[in-house]
């Protein structure tokens, strides 16, 4: 496969956030953005953002399909080819996978901004995704800077 990026979205600003920095980096690698949504089937009453919390795994993908493809039709439109992807289980588990199974150049997600004791009982999807993948994690902080991991 060619020039990858992926970029997991939760429907969150934090994730639009590191989607345009994705986009910006895919421009110039000539890359193709594969925007991965998971539906956390662990934490359905926490996995729709703005919305009721779904009840089943259907409305889980359902959900997550919104998400990836709002972003996908952003980076097209920015001229970049876009692939949707969705999935459900456990988001951290799922991303670094996927990028495994794509052999991906890179991931980039934004980050909550969570510290401290919120940190440590809510936890940290991207925390574990700089942990577990197999390619390079580019984070975007809530301020939009970015840190390589």
């Amino acid at each position: 496969m060619g020039n990858t990026i992926i970029i997991p979205t939760d429907g969150s600003e934090y994730a639009e956030n590191a989607a345009e920095v994705g986009f910006e980096i895919a421009e110039k690698m000539g890359a193709t953005v594969h925007i991965l949504a998971v539906g956390d089937t662990k934490l359905t009453h926490l996995s729709s953002v703005g919305g009721p919390p779904p009840k089943t795994k259907e409305d889980l993908v359902d959900v997550a399909t919104e998400w990836a493809t709002d972003l996908a039709d952003a980076a097209e439109a920015d001229g970049l080819e876009a692939e949707v992807v969705v999935r459900s289980g456990t988001p951290a588990k799922e991303i670094a996978d996927y990028a495994a199974e794509i052999d991906a150049d890179m991931i980039v997600m934004g980050t909550a901004g969570r510290s401290g004791f919120e940190r440590m009982v809510v936890g940290s999807v991207t925390n574990k995704v700089v942990q577990t993948a197999p390619v390079p994690v580019l984070t975007v902080r809530p301020d939009g800077t970015v840190d390589a991991a």
